[in-house]
């Protein structure tokens, strides 16, 4: 994305985004921010509308990991694997993929998923034996304001999903 910027004339450094992601696997809304706080664009969703949507210079398309070998390395390192926002996929036949492949979970509350969205999914949590999840999705303060606790799920929903932590199987 950086080489990208820079062949459309935006001056960026890969190091720049690597900083203010604070780690190995910077995304998009880290260039954003780079592209923000060194003055390129004046907000976040700016930033997006002229170089990261998809069909604008910088975009990139994301490389995609077999759900079964992300379940496998998940589960290696001692963790729980939930399949995100499903609605935001727009293919119910990826829940059942990923339950087939492994997956722990299925985050049904999210901050994107209508009421009747969520029942949608919790449904599909029920049939195929998944811990229902939800989540803000907060990727820090990248809109203006961190989403973090703008959504809360029942509390026996975090102790299921610890009980399906590899180490307690």
């Amino acid at each position: 994305m950086v080489r990208r910027l820079n062949q459309a004339g935006i001056p960026l450094l890969a190091s720049e985004v690597f900083a203010i992601a604070n780690c190995r696997a910077p995304g998009r809304p880290h260039v954003a921010r780079a592209l923000v706080e060194h003055g390129h664009v004046g907000n976040y969703d700016l930033a997006f509308d002229r170089f990261l949507k998809k069909g604008r210079p910088a975009w990139v398309p994301k490389s995609r990991m077999d759900i079964s070998k992300a379940v496998e390395i998940i589960h290696r390192a001692g963790g729980v694997a939930v399949l995100a926002h499903p609605a935001l996929y727009k293919n119910d036949d990826l829940v059942s993929r990923a339950a087939g492949a492994g997956v722990d979970g299925l985050e049904c509350w999210h901050t994107k998923h209508t009421p009747s969205t969520a029942e949608h999914y919790l449904r599909y949590a029920s049939e195929y034996g998944l811990v229902a999840t939800g989540g803000s999705d907060c990727h820090g303060m990248a809109k203006g304001a961190p989403l973090i606790g703008s959504l809360t799920i029942p509390y026996g929903q975090v102790t299921l999903l610890k009980e399906r932590r590899p180490t307690n199987r």
